[in-house]
């Protein structure tokens, strides 16, 4: 028995799991306040702090192995019929009130879960660029001219199919967009093993993307625009940075395909993208933003959910930041080691924070390659999941992390061969008891953590 009352009674929580127990303005919309500490608020005016799961895919529950117990488990006789996904969104809320989500992260099917309406705060996914870091192949054209009309029209298409039907569901925690996007050099790099398990090669990325189109590309234009700036009008000296020959800036904004390469060793041309890459994004969150809100002004707007295993969070935060209502980021680590950047990202910015995802791993059997860091065994992972969860959620800016994932993920399913995903359950449903224990006492105590009130 815990020595602390569970902050999961009903009587301490609203219906959308926010802590009765400290109270601000209601507007029926989940919203940010900062009052000692950052807060999400509930629409019916509570605190609230997300700590949400990721990776319910339904196809999961459907392998081959796993088949015959999931029916058992579930009750059903056919994983194929109609019943299926009501008995998984019943089996889903049980296992969420069990550990003490309160959150539908942002990587899971919400078909599966809010169908025929919500029953958890969930975070809306709209992917105006398909960027995403794991993804093995992306074409050059997937980074598109942010700063035309084309893109503009399309953001707002994007934001009237999906932010219009959700303006008025107070479920409805945020809207988020590309999963880690490729920002810069280093996201884009060429690199011998990733998530898939093959070799990467190098994705072009916006600054190289923009600055090779032809002459009347808007992209082209704003390169160009920003480059003046830079050298202060003296193509000369843009020429001695590039080994370049034009005898105007004129000449740089007709010459398509001119530099499709970068050279990291020159400290001019990464500062050079760096700076455009920051104008890049700019233009690029404050268009899909404007497009969401044209749509829906009651939500959130979180952004990208932003890679923090490479230098892209301390690249773009002062960017992203002016236009989001909280920092989304994901980082697989320790505590001790997410800690100098979260120090750094909370004075840059001071926004409330949700590592969006990120867990820790163990290699088993049948998981011999896990994705994140890797502890020695069941009881080492639950301690260094305790350890993040209760230092993270002590601090004044950290308002929420979503869990990945919900059971194994392992290399009895075809694509993941390469690499696997560590679940809370086994991918027959069967608990870790340890990180089930550890979740519990943690989630119990979530609010009592938060105002060091332990």
């Amino acid at each position: 028995m815990n020595r602390h009352k569970s902050h999961r009674d009903t009587a301490e929580r609203d219906q959308y799991g926010g802590w009765t127990g400290k109270k601000f303005e209601a507007t029926g919309f989940f919203r940010v306040e900062k009052d000692e500490r950052w807060w999400l608020v509930t629409p019916e005016g509570n605190a609230f702090l997300s700590f949400g799961i990721n990776h319910l895919h339904p196809h999961l529950w459907k392998q081959d192995y796993n088949r015959e117990a999931w029916k058992k488990r579930l009750g059903i006789d056919n994983l194929d019929s109609r019943e299926f996904t009501p008995a998984l969104k019943t089996w889903f809320l049980q296992t969420c009130r069990q550990y003490g989500f309160n959150t539908v992260g942002v990587h899971t099917e919400l078909s599966a879960v809010n169908r025929p309406q919500p029953s958890l705060p969930y975070m809306q996914s709209i992917h105006f660029v398909d960027i995403p870091h794991w993804q093995q192949e992306i074409p050059d054209s997937n980074f598109l001219d942010v700063f035309s009309e084309a893109f503009a029209s399309h953001c707002d298409q994007m934001a009237k199919e999906f932010a219009a039907p959700a303006k008025d569901d107070p479920f409805l925690l945020g809207y988020a967009m590309t999963d880690c996007p490729l920002f810069t050099e280093e996201d884009c790099r060429e690199r011998p093993d990733v998530i898939g398990g093959a070799r990467r090669e190098a994705r072009i990325g916006w600054p190289r993307r923009l600055r090779n189109l032809g002459t009347n590309a808007p992209g082209k234009k704003a390169y160009v625009q920003i480059m003046r700036d830079i050298y202060r009008g003296q193509i000369s000296d843009f020429n001695a940075t590039y080994g370049t020959q034009f005898d105007s800036f004129d000449a740089l904004q007709t010459a398509e395909n001119w530099r499709p390469h970068t050279d990291l060793s020159n400290g001019n041309e990464t500062r050079d993208n760096i700076e455009f890459l920051q104008k890049v994004v700019a233009k690029y969150y404050q268009t899909t933003r404007d497009a969401i809100r044209r749509y829906d002004p009651n939500h959130l707007f979180v952004g990208d959910k932003i890679n923090a295993n490479t230098d892209a969070l301390d690249t773009l935060l002062p960017i992203t930041s002016q236009f989001t209502d909280i920092v989304f980021y994901q980082m697989y680590a320790r505590y001790e080691v997410q800690k100098p950047g979260l120090d750094r990202w909370y004075r840059i910015a001071d926004k409330p924070l949700i590592n969006g995802d990120s867990a820790f791993t163990m290699i088993t059997d049948t998981m011999p390659r896990p994705y994140g860091p890797v502890a020695d065994n069941i009881e080492q992972r639950a301690e260094w999941t305790d350890e993040f969860f209760r230092n993270a959620f002590a601090r004044p800016e950290f308002v929420g992390w979503h869990y990945c994932g919900l059971i194994d993920a392992s290399n009895l399913i075809a694509q993941k061969q390469d690499r696997q995903h560590s679940g809370l359950l086994t991918g027959y449903g069967e608990p870790y008891p340890e990180l089930l224990k550890v979740l519990q006492t943690c989630t119990d105590e979530m609010y009592e953590i938060a105002t060091h009130k332990l």
